[in-house]
């Protein structure tokens, strides 16, 4: 697949084919990735894979923990602004409004809000967990690196389909 086609035909999966994904693949990807630009070269990122029989004890951990805590343990920084301007708070709108109503999920049902929002710590049905992670002293140039291999990582997944 042509880096482009990757780029064009990229979207945000909520729903996996339990189909496993072979170490080798997943290998390549990650080394692969870890090309991608840092300022200064720190190559800053720590990746993390996790599959088969531990990624499934890792879910039966989560799972009772979603009762407790519906929308997460909340995050160590802002991930939205607090008074977010009109333009973008429409684009997340009109990116969040299809997601929910192609799974019948109607904006005022919160209680299946919360449990499509759970399916985030199951992965979404993913056989391959990707944990990215930098050192807490680095700053915000570290965590744009880290978006870089990221979206590296994610070029590289659909070129292999």
């Amino acid at each position: 697949m042509h880096v482009r086609d990757a780029v064009a035909s990229r979207y945000s999966c909520r729903a996996f084919l339990p189909k496993p994904v072979p170490e080798k693949i997943v290998r390549d990807i990650v080394e692969v990735a870890a090309r991608a630009p840092s300022a200064g070269n720190l190559q800053p990122w720590q990746v993390d894979v996790i599959a088969g029989d531990k990624l499934e004890a890792l879910k039966d951990l989560l799972r009772p923990r979603m009762g407790e805590l519906p929308r997460g343990e909340g995050t160590e920084y802002t991930i939205y602004p607090p008074e977010m301007n009109a333009t973008f708070r429409k684009r997340r709108f009109e990116v969040g409004e299809p997601l929910y109503q192609s799974i019948d999920v109607p904006r005022e049902d919160k209680p299946a809000r919360y449990r499509q929002f759970a399916r985030n710590y199951e992965f979404f049905g993913a056989p391959v967990g990707l944990f990215f992670s930098i050192d807490r002293a680095l700053g915000l140039a570290q965590y744009s690196d880290m978006g870089g291999l990221i979206q590296t990582v994610m070029l590289l997944a659909r070129g292999y389909g």
